[in-house]
């Protein structure tokens, strides 16, 4: 019971204050943060994107951004918040930069062992007056997206028939969210909460989501939850051309998760280098070719263009934009995946700069959740006479400039994924009071920086 009390006090005293703030001063309703999360984006994503996308002597956008920081990764362990966790993923990184604690890896929106909800950035926002927005490349249950709108104890209780679930081939992803089940008082799955929430704008996909029935009512489905709850659901890309205005929006452009953009060459990926003789067989070289899958699905600028559109008829607001692929084709070996959803987020922060240019109030910081596995290495290691080859899957791609480039994944020897790394990953900010920051700080200040920005905090991250 404590857990839900604890949340509404504390984002009503945030409305007062921020009321109050804002009649004294007046810029707090101004005030604009857009929030770019590049998912598993390190340096060495960046690096790779790069030589492919713009060549050795090219430059993306994010390298022409005033100013770059690194921010360290912060994760706990469930059984022993106390004791640090070097590794985490999506929903302990989206966890941290919503709300500003270091929860355990899986872990929504609530504090590890206690399980108590934490209020987010986007909460506060609202509770301050603020309009809110979430766009994403994955469907919009996933974790990152769902750290920003929801709290639960388990990233994988997307909807409500997956809220308790034994997985015996994988049991990390088994899942026990019995007590927030809608018919025991709780807010429900992930999907139910976005459903029930008063965000104004959330786009991905994810569609099937919401078609699920509410739980404890078969005759409801989530979506249809939503429409009561005042959103317009939209479904397809021509939709984002002329959206509707003066109502909260939802926008489900495919079944699940987006398909990313580029692929290898007729589906090529990474694969393990085989021996013949004892000598490394060193794989053909491909190049990457727009991924047909692709075709009819949003762009991540075409969405982020259309919520920029909404929320600018408006006041002060505070957006969250993702590429999400990234993470996924480097957890499936899909070098081409990687750096053409690395692409797409390069080209909304072009237009987030342009938009924040029109609107001097407004800050960008562009970061990441954590880092990945892929790794640039020696498309041929100067070790092959000594017959050495890279231990994991590996590619080598053929870039645009005529060279070759060896992309490896080496974290494991699974054969269903590869694991992240424990990186500190980049921090790339513009706009008022980016200068200020120290060069170094936690995933944690991502929190601080924002709500100080929209007047919701009053210094910025202490170190």
């Amino acid at each position: 019971m404590f857990k839900r009390l604890l949340m509404p006090a504390l984002l009503a005293a945030i409305a007062g204050c921020a009321a109050q703030t804002a009649g004294q001063s007046g810029p707090l309703l101004n005030a604009k943060v857009i929030l770019v999360i590049g998912d598993g984006m390190d340096d060495q994503q960046i690096a790779i994107a790069r030589d492919y996308l713009v060549g050795m002597d090219g430059r993306l956008t994010l390298d022409r951004m005033p100013e770059r920081i690194s921010a360290q990764v912060r994760t706990v362990y469930e059984d022993d918040p106390g004791r640090p966790k070097y590794v985490g993923d999506s929903a302990s990184g989206g966890t941290a930069m919503a709300a500003g604690v270091p929860v355990s890896v899986g872990r929504i929106g609530t504090t590890a062992g206690s399980d108590q909800d934490l209020p987010n950035i986007l909460e506060m926002a609202r509770a301050a007056g603020l309009k809110t927005a979430i766009v994403t490349t994955s469907r919009i249950t996933d974790a990152t997206p769902a750290s920003f709108v929801a709290h639960i104890n388990n990233r994988y209780c997307q909807v409500p028939e997956e809220m308790v679930k034994v997985d015996e081939d994988f049991p990390q992803d088994s899942t026990d969210c019995s007590a927030d089940y809608k018919t025991n008082g709780g807010p429900g799955s992930i999907a139910e909460q976005i459903a029930d929430s008063d965000i104004d704008l959330i786009f991905g996909g994810g569609s099937s989501d919401f078609d699920a029935f509410i739980d404890g009512v078969e005759s409801q489905t989530v979506g249809q939850t939503a429409l009561a709850n005042g959103f317009e659901i939209l479904r397809s890309p021509e939709e984002l051309e002329d959206p509707p205005d003066d109502t909260k929006l939802i926008g489900l452009f495919a079944s699940g998760h987006l398909p990313e953009l580029l692929r290898g060459t007729d589906g090529a990926r990474a694969e393990f280098v085989e021996h013949v003789d004892g000598k490394p067989v060193w794989p053909e070289a491909f190049g990457c070719e727009e991924n047909p899958a692709h075709e009819g699905a949003p762009k991540l600028v075409d969405m982020t263009a259309t919520a920029l559109d909404v929320l600018g008829r408006r006041q002060g607001f505070m957006l969250v934009i993702e590429s999400a692929s990234i993470d996924k084709a480097s957890h499936y070996w899909r070098p081409c995946g990687h750096i053409g959803e690395l692409g797409q987020l390069d080209e909304t922060v072009q237009l987030v700069l342009d938009y924040a240019a029109r609107n001097p109030e407004t800050l960008v910081l562009v970061t990441a959740d954590h880092g990945s596995s892929a790794q640039l290495v020696p498309e041929k290691t100067d070790l092959s006479l000594q017959n050495a080859a890279p231990p994991g899957r590996f590619a080598r791609i053929l870039t645009p400039e005529g060279s070759v480039m060896g992309v490896s994944y080496a974290t494991n020897d699974s054969p269903f994924w590869e694991d992240h790394s424990g990186v500190h990953v980049p921090l790339y900010l513009s706009g008022p009071r980016a200068t200020e920051l120290p060069q170094f700080v936690y995933q944690t200040d991502v929190f601080n920086i924002a709500a100080t920005h929209l007047g919701l905090a009053d210094s910025w991250p202490r170190q």
